[in-house]
């Protein structure tokens, strides 16, 4: 299928950069969260994205498409869309695209955000769960997003814009287990791929330091979230014994910090060799990446 329509290219020099499909044209469009067209402009074919969010469509223009028509530029495009029935496959950034805006809200969901919740994602990278998280409150509440890394900070901030959200808060952090908020004011804080990380001085887990934290900070009844993955936990020690820690240790040790055990959550992702350059060389598939149990506890008195 295809359509045609004339739009303005916004003036916006985001890395994705998304543009509203006229009303028109969209009608014509099944109400898929995302699928993959070519955009024919001047002859010319550019692949892209064509995204479905609050009953409009947005079109991924391209760095192609801004180099060679220009930001703020009057054009006519042709959107045909693409039949992947072929077999033909996405890109890992598509498949990690897709994931974030269908996948992953759904599992914040089941992990039990909802509207109007102040969420913390702690050491959240570069934000494939902060743009979840966001996604699940449906433009209300609001999602802090914490890291010591400007550069990833950055991107969420480029993420934001592509998503057209508007609850996201990035905070620089100075790489400490400290949750520098108030008592009892969040209602869910994500601890992901964060608690195998050690203390650059004493080398010591931050783990302790950071369940003690998620207690004082949250709300009673407040939801503690946690993902780690198996590549990691095999690589901690159990303080004071001489053993490798295991998944039933960090349960226990969450207990302990004053919590109970809500329930489990399938479809945790890790993202490190997504941002692997010798990964990607390599050639690496989403289906590739590591998968993990996301283990959710509640804040009891």
């Amino acid at each position: 299928m295809k359509i045609e329509f004339e739009a303005i290219i916004p003036v916006v020099d985001s890395g994705r950069l998304l543009m509203e499909v006229p009303a028109k044209a969209a009608a014509k469009l099944e109400k898929e969260s995302s699928q993959k067209v070519n955009a024919i402009i001047n002859s010319k074919t550019y692949s892209c994205n064509l995204f479905y969010k609050e009953d409009r469509f947005y079109l991924h223009i391209t760095r192609g498409i801004k180099r060679d028509v220009g930001l703020g530029a009057k054009t006519v495009f042709t959107i045909e869309i693409i039949d992947n029935g072929g077999g033909t496959e996405d890109d890992i950034h598509d498949q990690v695209l897709k994931w974030e805006i269908a996948e992953c809200k759904a599992l914040m969901r089941k992990v039990g955000i909802k509207t109007n919740d102040r969420v913390i994602d702690f050491g959240c990278g570069y934000g494939h769960y902060t743009i979840g998280c966001a996604l699940a409150l449906e433009q209300t509440g609001e999602v802090l997003a914490l890291d010591c890394d400007k550069k990833a900070l950055k991107w969420i901030n480029e993420k934001e814009k592509m998503y057209m959200l508007n609850n996201i808060k990035t905070i620089h952090t100075n790489g400490e287990a400290t949750i520098d908020f108030p008592d009892n004011s969040l209602d869910v804080i994500l601890l992901y791929d964060v608690i195998h990380i050690q203390d650059k001085k004493s080398k010591k887990s931050l783990a302790p330091v950071l369940y003690k934290e998620a207690y004082r900070v949250l709300k009673r009844g407040g939801i503690l979230s946690t993902l780690n993955f198996d590549s990691d936990i095999k690589k901690m020690t159990v303080e004071n014994e001489d053993r490798r820690m295991t998944a039933d240790d960090i349960a226990r040790d969450i207990i302990d910090s004053g919590f109970s055990f809500s329930h489990a959550v399938d479809g945790g992702v890790h993202f490190d060799w997504y941002h692997s350059k010798y990964r990607l060389e390599k050639g690496l598939d989403f289906s590739d990446l590591e998968r993990g149990m996301i283990q959710n506890y509640v804040k009891r008195m």
